[in-house]
């Protein structure tokens, strides 16, 4: 396998924690009694409407807060601030995790191809890995979306080989395991909590990105294997 395809949130960085904290500031933005989990449940209802079906992250939560706003009956103008001020914040709070450049520089030094397959919009070259990837997939920008298989076959034909070549590596056991799998690729899971069933399509279980290298070197192994320093 020389072409490793990466997803990005919770895989290459702490996305989770950035939001949270994103959110928080765009609370106290609107002041009590709003909070970041009432504005979470807003977002989610928003995406849940038939007309953001499919659309761009980033469109959702500025149409969140838009609806935020008219709920709270804030003054005109004020969602814009907020959704300027909340991305912002995400961006620059988007953190990599330990392992990831280290994994990255020696699979790179290994002669292996890299790209970056995503349904979010954290920019690559904000956190640092730009530089890695050979190309960068966003479902935005594409018009697939995991659990799609066809975003995978999209990667692979971008980077002109065949899915069988590739091996994808992500957090989410159907958005990356089981669509990259069905696309034809052979599917690495990493699941770093330890805590959760392996899934049936995964060709290996890693607990940390510093297991890849290795794996890759790899001849080959039978399906549904595992990897890495402890067996879930």
């Amino acid at each position: 396998m020389r072409v490793v395809t990466f997803d990005g949130d919770e895989t290459l960085w702490d996305f989770q924690g950035a939001m949270r904290r994103a959110l928080a500031l765009a609370a106290g933005m609107f002041g009590p009694p709003v909070t970041a989990e009432w504005l979470r449940r807003v977002r989610d209802d928003v995406a849940a409407r038939p007309e953001f079906a499919g659309a761009p992250m980033e469109d959702i939560r500025r149409a969140a807060f838009a609806e935020s706003a008219r709920l709270t009956g804030a003054a005109d103008g004020f969602a814009d601030r907020v959704h300027a001020e909340y991305m912002r914040a995400r961006h620059a709070g988007v953190t990599l995790y330990p392992d990831t450049l280290p994994c990255l520089r020696e699979l790179r030094a290994g002669g292996h191809r890299l790209a970056l397959i995503t349904n979010g919009n954290s920019r690559p070259d904000l956190v640092g890995v730009a530089d890695f990837m050979s190309c960068t997939v966003v479902a935005a920008e594409c018009g697939h979306r995991k659990p799609d298989p066809e975003i995978y076959r999209y990667a692979a034909a971008k980077l002109a080989v065949a899915p069988e070549e590739c091996l994808h590596v992500g957090d989410h056991p159907v958005e990356d395991v089981a669509a990259s799998a069905e696309a034809g690729m052979r599917a690495v899971w990493l699941n770093r909590s330890e805590s959760r069933e392996r899934p049936q399509r995964a060709w290996r279980t890693i607990t940390s990105l510093a297991d890849l290298p290795a794996l890759c070197r790899q001849p080959g192994g039978r399906a549904n294997g595992s990897s890495g320093r402890k067996q879930p």
